[in-house]
């Protein structure tokens, strides 16, 4: 049994791990919202109308990074204008 203290030496014992350094792989429509300059209930609708690809995980639906890459492409003006004045950007059986 040790007879003194437990206390570990500066820096031991301390977490290094920065989440605001994380490679992240999705966004919550929260966070992409902001991003796109979008509100947050367009997000929703495009989710909802698949013309933005997500998961729900739990309660939270999340947007992959590559999705949000592809939004944010050069040639993806087109697209954004699309998703937000379409019905549908599904492709209808020909």
């Amino acid at each position: 049994m040790h007879t003194q203290g437990t206390a570990l030496s500066a820096g031991q014992g301390a977490s290094t791990h920065d989440p605001s350094q994380v490679d992240r792989i999705a966004y919550t429509v929260a966070e992409v919202a902001p991003l796109l300059g979008k509100h947050i209930n367009t997000i929703y609708l495009w989710v909802q109308r698949g013309s933005l690809p997500a998961e729900r995980i739990g309660g939270t639906i999340y947007i992959p990074k590559w999705a949000l890459a592809r939004l944010i492409s050069p040639d993806a003006d087109h697209v954004l204008a699309a998703a937000a004045n379409s019905t549908s950007l599904r492709m209808q059986p020909s």
